[in-house]
């Protein structure tokens, strides 16, 4: 069981709050159960070598949310779930706030027009669509964010797969749908704390970028500039199937100190990044600006299908969340 206690220091998050997710999510998972004891203060502080109060405060944290009980000289235990119904849960809730708001001293009349105007600003809220977008490279995120958003009705999370890869439950457990493309889709899925459903959608590279590639002739040269070498080695690949005998130098990442005027000296074509300025010093991004040869801004985005079918999938949602 202590893989489910792992922390990592060199993260940027407390390590009391790595715990709690940790064992939030182990608990929502089934991996453990209700009834199910927890290692001791001092034994969890001795295995993971982190202080007794990080440790109690953690504890403390899954306590008040309701996630774990704690025993007088017994231990601490994932709480069991509550064996009422959904009707008589309700109802017990019910009880304790009236009983609460009478004690304050408000009459039933008065409880009634609270309970009215709670229920009509519930009624007029705006309902969104808590969405989680990951991809590896960040030009690709980019631009499947800004299609993503849009789409009205979402609340838009966007995260590089290496974030997610050193802490998932950055993606929290509201997230209502999880977009990647196919080739991190089963990825995400072993990555996620709570088990979801991950959406997959297909990239294509942009017409208007795929239609100037297709223009350069036999024996050109064509560089590529990209914040990330992921991106690079997509638009590389992407160059040697639809131009034909090209030369098509290695990609090169921006840098603020990098000779960009002599790497465009032999090449009459560049690749960048659509928006690439935001990746580059301004003095880069005016050099680019100058470039004699053909300046060739390029994006992946999602296909007109997958489009189609988030919009729809984000209307049930909605509509759900409606009801």
């Amino acid at each position: 069981m202590d893989y489910l206690f792992q922390v990592n220091p060199e993260l940027n998050i407390p390590i009391y709050r790595q715990l709690v997710d940790a064992i939030r999510a182990a608990v929502k998972k089934g991996l453990l159960t209700g009834g199910q004891q927890l290692p001791t203060v001092q034994d969890l502080s001795a295995d993971l070598g982190i202080s007794i109060g990080t440790i109690k405060r953690a504890y403390d944290e899954l306590e008040r949310e309701g996630i774990v009980e704690k025993g007088q000289g017994r231990g601490t235990f994932v709480k069991r779930q509550n064996s009422l119904s959904r009707k008589d849960q309700a109802m017990a809730a019910i009880d304790q706030m009236l009983q609460t708001l009478e004690d304050i001293g408000f009459s039933p009349a008065e409880i009634n027009i609270f309970l009215n105007l709670k229920l009509r600003e519930r009624a007029e809220q705006e309902y969104k669509v808590n969405v989680a977008l990951l991809e590896c490279n960040p030009e690709n995120l980019t631009q499947m964010a800004e299609q993503l958003r849009r789409i009205s009705g979402i609340e838009l999370n966007a995260h590089l797969m290496d974030s997610i890869e050193a802490y998932p439950y950055k993606l929290g457990e509201d997230m209502d749908l999880v977009i990647t493309t196919a080739t991190h889709a089963q990825q995400v899925e072993n990555l996620l704390p709570v088990p979801k459903r991950v959406i997959r959608v297909g990239l294509r590279l942009t017409p208007s970028c795929l239609a100037e590639i297709v223009k350069l002739r036999r024996n050109q040269v064509a560089g590529i500039l990209c914040y990330s070498l992921r991106f690079g080695h997509l638009l590389h690949s992407t160059c040697l199937t639809y131009a034909e005998d090209i030369s098509v130098a290695d990609p090169l990442v921006f840098s603020p100190d990098m000779d960009v005027e002599k790497y465009l000296r032999d090449k009459d074509a560049v690749l960048v990044p659509v928006g690439f300025e935001r990746y580059c010093t301004p003095q880069i991004a005016n050099i680019l600006r100058r470039f004699r040869g053909r300046l060739i801004e390029c994006a992946y985005e999602m296909d007109e299908g997958s489009i189609l079918y988030l919009e729809e999938k984000i209307r049930r949602t909605l509509e759900s969340k409606s009801i």
